[in-house]
């Protein structure tokens, strides 16, 4: 592994073309954080950006997100020099040598150079404060989050030269992998998050890391896991990372349907739903159709502790999708019988069905062009009104002169009606529903 010598701090040289830190990103930095770096250094102590900000505003994405600092000021003082500064502090994670502070909608988290350790049975860190900023970078997850920027002076700290692998696509671990995925298993679910987000290739001593690491993952809670899911289904263009998932057996362990499929979902076909509808729900469904039917889809996602919300519209969508597979493999000739089919379908299921076609392309089974024009125009025309009827219970009773099952009778003979001629208005259901409690009582 190359590195600059720990403790350096000039500036790396930058191939042609390397996103730098712009002028905009530094002018607004020094508005919102310089009175904050200025105490910490009139008091002797350095002060470093470092993280996320540092990694994204190299390639050029702007300032995002709260700013992280390290310092080899001890918590204590910490405290001290940001309370001259900011509006409010808090010290919930002193004991992990982090202070907390707010400035107007400026927030940041300063944390002492530290080094960690860790037992076998956790991921919770054994912190030791230290005074080189080398050693905290050190720990931290990929090269290209292990850059620190210091204050003043601008000054671009690369021990484990992060720019050169970011300028090369390449995701890569400070230290040796195996050590930092055995301390912490949830970084190799961040390490596909990162392939997919940056655009990053792994090395392929960080892929046999993770392979021969899996089993470390059974010590990270399923929520901790369920909220890196999530991050890397969020992401535009998840396909990458999940590949990642797929090729180092991860994915088999977190979805054991997808270990046991002889087929699966391309990932790229991922990256087609990023604009339609919810799309880490349809994400997951687009995974888990193919592999297995709603209930284990259920399970699975249970199990990873997804919210109610996700698994209900999983569970639609996986439902909604089969509904329209029958009906494009059923489809008649007869342009009667063709409407009433496809009626049914979208007043079951209408709010699903551009998410469950999604699932179908994803999954090869793309609805033929005939069939998908037809139900397109039938749903422009006919979908608001076939997912609701024009009078409900009360005006039906009052109507009838009943009330009790005989409503809902009426009610779901209404709904028949829609299926079999169309839509009806009030007017048009008050005089079918007339006509026919009239029949019922001859």
């Amino acid at each position: 592994m190359t590195s600059n010598p720990a403790g350096s701090t000039s500036a790396r040289g930058l191939e042609p073309g390397t996103p730098v830190l712009s002028d905009d990103d530094r002018r607004e930095l020094l508005e919102r954080i310089e009175p904050l770096a200025a105490a910490f250094a009139g008091a002797g102590y350095r002060f470093f950006l470092v993280g996320g900000l540092v990694r994204d505003a190299l390639l050029g994405h702007g300032l995002t997100g709260d700013i992280d600092i390290t310092t080899d000021a001890k918590p204590d003082q910490i405290a001290v020099l940001a309370a001259g500064w900011a509006d409010t502090v808090w010290d919930q994670g002193k004991r992990f040598g982090t202070i907390g502070a707010r400035r107007g909608s400026t927030t940041v988290e300063i944390t002492t150079h530290r080094a960690e350790s860790y037992d076998s049975s956790s991921r919770k860190p054994h912190v030791r404060f230290s005074d080189d900023v080398a050693t905290d970078l050190s720990r931290r997850d990929f090269t290209v989050n292990a850059m620190a920027i210091e204050l003043p002076g601008w000054a671009l700290l690369d021990p484990f030269d992060g720019l050169t692998d970011l300028a090369g696509g390449v995701l890569r671990t400070p230290s040796p992998p195996e050590g930092l995925f055995a301390d912490d298993p949830l970084r190799m679910l961040r390490a596909a998050r990162f392939s997919a987000q940056l655009s990053l290739i792994a090395t392929p001593e960080l892929v046999a890391a993770v392979r021969s690491s899996r089993p470390r993952l059974a010590i990270v809670s399923r929520e901790r896991i369920e909220a890196e899911l999530t991050k890397l289904l969020e992401l535009p263009r998840p396909s990458a990372g999940v590949r990642f998932l797929d090729d180092t057996g991860l994915l088999g362990d977190l979805l054991p349907p997808w270990r046991q499929a002889e087929a699966a979902v391309p990932a790229a076909a991922l990256d087609d739903v990023a604009d339609l509808g919810d799309p880490v729900a349809l994400r997951w469904a687009i995974l888990l159709g193919p592999v297995c039917d709603e209930a284990a889809a259920a399970r699975c996602l249970s199990a990873l502790r997804c919210d109610n919300a996700t698994r209900t519209k999983v569970a639609a969508t996986l439902r909604a999708a089969r509904a329209l597979e029958t009906a494009a493999t059923r489809a008649s000739a007869d342009d009667a019988v063709w409407r009433k089919t496809a009626r049914q379908l979208i007043a079951d299921h209408e709010p699903e069905l551009d998410a469950a076609a999604a699932s179908l392309a994803a999954w090869g089974n793309e609805l033929r062009e005939p069939f998908a024009a037809r139900l397109a125009e039938l749903r422009a025309t006919e979908g608001a009104s076939l997912r609701r009827l024009p009078i409900d219970g009360h005006r039906v009773m009052k109507l009838l002169g009943t009330s009790g099952p005989a409503v809902g009778e009426a009610l779901e003979w209404l709904r028949t009606q829609q299926i079999e001629h169309g839509p009806l208005d009030a007017e048009g259901a008050c005089r079918l529903l007339t006509a026919w409690n009239q029949g019922r009582q001859h």
